[in-house]
């Protein structure tokens, strides 16, 4: 890429040498017509602006509303079973919402919960025979530790006409002649009967699921390129308690406990990694999931857990697993430690995650309009295998799109609520984190990462043309650092049309079931605060007891009053406002 641009800059410098002669050019400000507006120039408010910005907060707020009052619906208790089923952990990903509904609902006498995919663990991995180190925990984080794949005994799958043999002469020409027109066989078969290949991006690859993981590190100066290959016993213990304390799961295990990460399957597709897990730095989960099990596992690391005062009994199991979210399919990793007792609560549980996966595939078809979505679930299930390896499907899946929440609390809070996959869910238990520790940690990554996710679809959206991609089709791809349309030479920041056509340009909501005091003395030690500030994302605080909702706004927090008359016109608001003693329990963008 640097001898590129050199080379162009080169071009370029030749160019204005026989405009003006040689090093005699002047600056190529000076011919410009109109002189572009500056970058953080003021922007001078209007009617127009103002207009806008009250339109855009109604059209936010018409959806918050019905979020917000939702939450504050009063359940019935249900009887609490002790011993469930089994538990499962996921990413806090808005893709992952309908699944856990869907596993809930087919075993009621199960438990779910919401964390970010890297599951506490971070590390640098080295697939066997990689490279390179692939960072597998959030983007701002810089590992002090390298997981490395080891004893792999198969060989990895490869496409017979993608052979280094072609690298040479005669061997080129002749792999021209023979195996190209088995490759344009293959081509046009691919388009009539679209079937997985080596050559697509698959998640379920990004590690074997046979190899061996270099994780536990019993000698500190075992080092590669100054990272500690694994972890010490303390430090495996020290990233489970605090998962756990996290979602609030430090007792009444169950015997299965299954940690599965995301990642996603992609042909023929340059934005393939914005699929994956952003916890992750944008790779599948699967590795960190399968070290998280693997330590959870550990006599050593449960007995100083059990000094902590966090007891795993010795018949709970912890399971890793990856969902591939275009595929809706799971694969589990360590099943051949499974025995007994164990063996057969695992078998009756796949049984509820193979259903789950067929509703889910059913639930996602309502926005893919290339499927029926009156056929049955496993027919469903039939035609997204088909669709997410067609090379000629722009929109394999929808990524983010429409995310607009970020709700960080019990399960209870949102169990049986439809949030159409809009929503960022963390599990957090306000009763083991009363000074908000846990909170804070968690709170970290909301604003970069589910706010960044939401500003970029919501910009994406707004114009396409100038702040998103354009459409994919002729994108190629740049110097692996972005694309351009075609042989235009103009970067293009953002996503692309096919990402953000069914996103509703709503801000992100973070709501905090936690006391008001608490998350507000929270996100004002946040590195992020100006985020909830400057209003580029809304926050909220559920107060744990009494249910009420207090809105950030203006540095504190103030009383939620949600909006009990249905408006439909504009003298509905008139006659709201004239039959009203003060405008205090008005929602600001009807006033306006």
């Amino acid at each position: 890429l640097k001898d590129l641009i050199a080379f162009d800059l080169l071009l370029e410098i030749d160019a204005l040498d026989m405009l003006f002669g040689e090093n005699k050019w002047p600056p190529l400000s000076t011919r410009l017509k109109n002189k572009p507006t500056e970058l953080f120039a003021e922007i001078p408010e209007t009617e127009l602006n103002e207009v806008f910005a009250i339109w855009q907060e109604a059209y936010e707020w018409s959806y918050y509303d019905e979020v917000l009052a939702s939450l504050q619906i009063e359940k019935k208790p249900k009887k609490e079973v002790v011993k469930k089923n089994f538990q499962a952990m996921f990413c806090i990903d808005d893709r992952e919402i309908s699944l856990r509904d869907y596993i809930e609902k087919f075993d009621p006498n199960c438990e779910t919960f919401g964390t970010p995919g890297f599951f506490n663990v971070e590390f640098y991995f080295q697939p066997e025979d990689g490279k390179f180190y692939t960072k597998l925990c959030p983007a701002p984080v810089t590992p002090k530790y390298l997981i490395k794949e080891v004893d792999i005994h198969e060989e990895r799958k490869h496409d017979v006409h993608f052979t280094k043999q072609t690298h040479s002469l005669f061997g080129g020409w002749l792999t021209t002649q023979t195996l190209g027109f088995w490759s344009a066989f293959r081509l046009v078969l691919t388009i009539f009967r679209p079937t997985m290949t080596t050559t697509a991006a698959s998640s379920f690859r990004h590690m074997n699921k046979a190899a061996k993981l270099t994780i536990i590190n019993t000698d500190i100066t075992q080092r590669e390129n100054d990272l500690q290959i694994g972890f010490t016993i303390t430090e495996m213990a020290d990233r489970v308690e605090g998962l756990l304390r996290s979602i609030g799961l430090i007792k009444d295990f169950a015997s299965i406990v299954y940690v599965i990460g995301h990642g996603a399957s992609s042909v023929n597709n340059p934005f393939y990694a914005t699929m994956d897990c952003g916890a992750c730095s944008c790779r599948p989960g699967s590795v960190n999931a399968r070290v998280l099990c693997y330590i959870a596992n550990l006599p050593e690391v449960r007995a100083i857990l059990a000094s902590r005062g966090i007891d795993i009994p010795n018949d709970t199991h912890f399971e890793g697993g990856l969902h591939d979210t275009t595929r809706d399919d799971i694969v589990f990793f360590d099943e051949d430690t499974f025995d007994g007792e164990h063996l057969k609560n695992h078998e009756r549980n796949l049984l509820v995650f193979n259903k789950a996966l067929d509703y889910n595939a059913k639930e996602r078809s309502r926005r893919f309009e290339s499927i029926n979505t009156k056929l049955s679930p496993e027919k469903i299930h039939d035609k997204i295998h088909t669709r997410s390896v067609s090379i000629f499907e722009p929109r394999p899946e929808l990524d983010h799109a429409t995310n607009a929440l970020t709700i960080i609390g019990k399960r209870e809070r949102t169990k049986g609520l439809f949030l159409d996959r809009r929503s960022f869910l963390n599990s957090y238990d306000y009763k083991t984190d009363p000074e908000g520790k846990f909170l804070f940690n968690i709170m970290k990554p909301i604003a970069p990462v589910c706010g960044g996710i939401n500003l970029s679809y919501y910009f994406a959206r707004v114009d396409n043309q100038k702040l998103g991609a354009g459409t994919k089709l002729p994108h190629n791809v740049m110097g692996l650092i972005g694309v351009a349309n075609g042989i235009d030479g103009d970067l293009r920041p953002g996503l692309p049309n096919q990402m953000v056509e069914s996103h509703d340009p709503v801000r992100q909501f973070v709501i905090v079931e936690h006391f008001p005091d608490v998350v507000l003395a929270t996100i004002k030690n946040l590195p992020t605060y100006e985020w909830y500030l400057n209003n580029w994302m809304y926050i909220a605080a559920l107060h744990p007891e009494s249910g009420e909702l207090y809105i950030f706004k203006d540095g504190n927090f103030s009383l939620y009053h949600p909006l009990k008359q249905k408006i439909h016109s504009i003298d509905d608001v008139k006659t709201l406002l004239e039959n009203s003693n003060s405008q205090e329990n008005i929602p600001v963008h009807l006033i306006n």
